[in-house]
């Protein structure tokens, strides 16, 4: 376990404090959007690519707060490791629509790698972050959103309504040690 020295009476700035809320929000946002287009998609509502738009929308935005916090290649990193999440996702979905158990397997596998990936890549920016914590975490938030996604597609509205949920209170969750981290790392350094 590294251990990290605090300093005391630090203050930081209301753009940094922005910041820190900012990204304890995403989070429930991307939940969300995540959740507005799997229901496009079962429901068949056609607003599929509205709702993937939206989802990057989050991406890019904690991107942002990543490239004003941590710079600017740490940013383009996460923006590969998002769109990476973003891309599998929708594959997982379509196999699982398709009924390719094998596909299924493949791409679920490949979401998990991704979070090991992005637990790695946190704690590397970030001291104040955990790689086991944000594996914890992103593993939860992939195995709900796929719980999520199989519910819709069995139409299991009721066991839908109550995954959604408890996504709601991993997210939750997620902001408080996202910003946490984010608030830690700001006071230590005092950037911005």
């Amino acid at each position: 376990m590294r251990s990290v020295k605090r300093l005391q009476d630090t203050t930081i700035s209301l753009n940094q404090t922005e910041l820190v809320f900012e990204s304890r929000i995403l989070w429930r946002n991307l939940a969300n959007w995540i959740r507005e287009y799997l229901v496009s998609v079962y429901a068949g509502y056609g607003i599929q690519a509205e709702a993937e738009k939206k989802i990057n929308a989050v991406f890019l935005e904690n991107s942002n707060i990543i490239r004003l916090v941590f710079g600017e290649q740490n940013s383009e990193r996460y923006n590969i490791l998002t769109s990476d999440f973003v891309s599998i996702l929708k594959s997982l979905v379509a196999a699982q629509i398709n009924g390719d158990v094998n596909a299924v397997n493949e791409y679920t596998k490949q979401l998990y790698e991704n979070a090991d990936q992005r637990a790695a890549f946190a704690e590397q920016i970030n001291p104040f972050w955990l790689e086991s914590e944000w594996k914890s975490l992103l593993y939860q938030f992939i195995q709900m959103t796929i719980e999520e996604s199989t519910t819709l597609l069995k139409k299991q509205y009721t066991k839908n309504i109550v995954i959604y949920d408890s996504i709601l209170k991993l997210t939750s969750k997620m902001g408080d040690y996202y910003s946490k981290g984010m608030l830690d790392y700001l006071t230590y350094n005092n950037q911005l």
